[in-house]
């Protein structure tokens, strides 16, 4: 069987496949999102979390904010996610008399066809069957599809980046000053546990450059101009949040 009879056959049989080459510019907004949210997670990490997968409507699929590829049949995800969230008793966990009750474990969202639907603890409750088969097939089908981008894909990497900075009374470890050619988190308003901050172009760039870090969850101490002591992270912006 030649390449193309294969690709054809495989196709057919409806499975999600990548396309290679860099990605086209995607529109304003995913047309499919999942990801998670909550749990007993430190300050700051649930405002930097990125989602597991967002697909755009030209096939574009960004996994983790930080690998990207081209699927083929979204169309049928979307479907399949659109079908899945637009029921709420998918969202129910229903738990026998013996079944643990869990905390502090977090949602599993899906966000499609303008609709949210969360499912808490969904892959800790999986073995005792809480949710309906339905919603443990979406997330099945959407843990393949963002396994498949984060093998095959290339790696996202905007010059405009997500910038967290938590404030700290202690630390204990390497404290090093924040960089002079970043601009410091500011703690003023509404939020004073927390500094979120978009950086694009030059800015982000010097930011990428002046505080390093393997991945999202590699968090730094850094002491500011003013003395206050934060622990921060980045991660790239996803097109619609640029």
């Amino acid at each position: 069987m030649d390449r193309r009879s294969l690709l054809t056959g495989v196709a057919a049989a409806g499975l999600v496949i990548g396309l290679p080459g860099p990605a086209s510019a995607a529109p304003a907004r995913p047309v499919l999102e999942y990801g998670y949210d909550g749990g007993f997670v430190p300050a700051g990490w649930n405002a930097l979390r990125a989602p597991a997968l967002v697909v755009y409507r030209d096939g574009t699929a960004i996994a983790d904010a930080a690998h990207r590829w081209r699927l083929r049949d979204t169309d049928r995800l979307v479907r399949q996610a659109v079908a899945v969230v637009r029921d709420p008793a998918n969202g129910t966990a229903t738990l026998g008399p013996d079944d643990p009750q869990i905390a502090d474990a977090p949602d599993t969202y899906f966000r499609a066809g303008g609709r949210r639907l969360s499912a808490y603890a969904l892959e800790t409750y999986r073995q005792y069957g809480a949710y309906p088969a339905a919603t443990y097939a979406l997330y099945d089908a959407l843990e393949k599809a963002a396994t498949r981008v984060r093998m095959h894909g290339e790696r996202y990497r905007p010059h405009a980046i997500k910038l967290v900075a938590v404030p700290l009374d202690t630390a204990e470890g390497e404290i090093r000053p924040w960089p002079r050619h970043v601009t410091p988190p500011a703690f003023d308003g509404k939020d004073q546990w927390q500094s979120v901050t978009h950086l694009r172009g030059p800015a982000a760039r010097a930011a990428i450059r002046a505080l390093p870090h393997a991945d999202p969850a590699d968090w730094h101490l850094y002491r500011l101009p003013t003395g206050r002591l934060v622990t921060a992270s980045w991660r790239r912006l996803l097109p619609h949040e640029h």
